[in-house]
């Protein structure tokens, strides 16, 4: 059993304080720049494959390297951020990242490319957690899910930015040099981190300590039913982005739909756009009606509808995909509100390793399905082939609104917090 100091976390933060805004979003810059580094292989999905030799299992694979460092060192993130600075591990985290990206680009073999993926996926994740730990430290309970779908929207902004601006960098120096570019970029804001970033305010009481084992800990985040319910809930909620935006999504519509590439670029980006207004509006209208249940719902079953006229056999103007797109990630963005029901479903002290716990399930998804929808197109296709037809796609796609329907009874099993621990 963990033994912890207790704070009341509503006397802890000036409410709205500025410098509790600056911090959290500067440290937010660090997410951002994670969910870049998860989108790019979606511009350049045709390359990578034409120059390491792939097929579309492969390069599932090599892409959800990222995913798989995540989901590895997720649990471990948890529990050193319930015991070490989170601004040192912020630094750490993010230098590991980079230096991932540079390798990345520098290499021609698939094997270090897929591993400097993975060290990439090693900075994502202690990105989103150090932020909810963040967050939990500078602002009360009653202002979490709106500074959570912030941070969540900056994470959808570095997507946007991964596909039209990246997809013009890929087109004018190249992928290798684009990455370079990236790397450039990612030092630059990671020296901007180390000068604002601080774990909470000065003024603030004692910091709750969790002098707990890491067993222990775990074992009270794996014993919350919450944890896995929530998790699920993310996971399958989040799985077109994690496969249309990261990996799948400008293939798919230049083959059904006869878009260009900068054209099918700019529609996928659509998802961020929807992101980016869903996610502080989704935390927002939760924080106001103090229960987090009935937009977790609704979103659900959003979700459901949107992707109905994918299925359709009908081929979609760019106007009418773009609003698809737009409305898959509205709908999909009220999966922010899982994080602060994580947080208020647990004791402050044991917060990182219950938000790690879910954040492994929410990434194994996305690992896995990466890979199953590689995998279902080639096994679709039946034999090895430079591009991948309507029907190799069509039949991959049939697994999103199964996974849509688990999210909105995952939704439904949920405990209401009320916005109160």
């Amino acid at each position: 059993m963990s033994h912890s100091v207790t704070v009341d976390s509503r006397a802890m933060v000036p409410r709205g304080d500025l410098m509790a805004w600056i911090v959290c979003l500067s440290a937010g810059l660090f997410f951002l720049y994670e969910f870049f580094q998860l989108n790019i292989f979606d511009v350049i999905n045709q390359p990578l494959r034409d120059e390491f030799h792939l097929n579309a299992t492969q390069l599932s694979w090599m892409s959800s390297a990222y995913l798989w460092a995540d989901i590895l060192f997720l649990l471990p993130a948890g529990v050193i951020l319930d015991r070490y600075s989170t601004r040192k591990v912020i630094i750490t985290a993010m230098f590991v990242c980079i230096l991932g990206t540079v390798g990345f680009a520098l290499t021609s073999s698939f094997i270090i490319a897929s591993f400097c993926h993975f060290l990439s996926g090693i900075g994502n994740a202690f990105c989103f957690l150090s932020c909810v730990v963040l967050v939990s430290h500078w602002f009360p309970p009653r202002r979490q899910a709106l500074v959570v779908g912030s941070l969540v929207t900056m994470a959808f902004i570095g997507g946007m930015m991964a596909h039209t601006p990246f997809a013009y960098l890929n087109e004018l120096f190249g992928w290798r040099q684009a990455l370079l570019i990236d790397g450039a970029i990612g030092t630059i804001i990671l020296l901007w981190i180390m000068y604002i970033v601080q774990d909470r305010p000065a003024d603030s009481p004692q910091k709750i300590v969790n002098s707990g084992s890491a067993s222990a800990s775990f074992k009270l985040a794996l014993a919350n039913p919450q944890n896995w319910l929530a998790g699920a809930y993310t996971s399958f909620l989040n799985l077109p982005i994690m496969v249309l935006c990261a990996l799948w999504g400008a293939s798919y519509l230049q083959v059904a739909h006869h878009l260009s590439e900068i054209s099918a670029s700019n529609v996928v980006s659509l998802i961020f756009a929807g992101s980016i207004i869903g996610c502080p509006l989704a935390g927002w209208l939760s924080d106001s009606q103090g229960q987090r249940k009935p937009l977790m719902i609704a979103g659900a079953l959003g979700t459901l509808v949107t992707l109905v006229p994918f299925f359709l056999g009908l081929t979609l103007s760019q106007g009418v995909l773009s609003l698809l797109f737009f409305f898959l990630g509205f709908f999909t963005s009220t999966q922010v509100i899982s994080y602060p029901l994580i947080a208020e479903s647990n004791s402050q002290e044991n917060t990182g390793a219950s938000t790690g716990v879910a954040s492994v399930i929410i990434m194994g998804g996305g690992g896995v399905g990466q890979v199953l929808f590689g995998w279902l197109i080639a096994k679709h296709a039946g034999i090895a082939v430079a591009q991948y037809s309507l029907s190799d796609f069509q039949f991959a796609m049939w697994m999103f609104p199964v996974t849509a329907l688990i999210a909105l009874t995952t939704a439904l099993l949920l405990r209401e917090t009320n916005c109160k621990r």
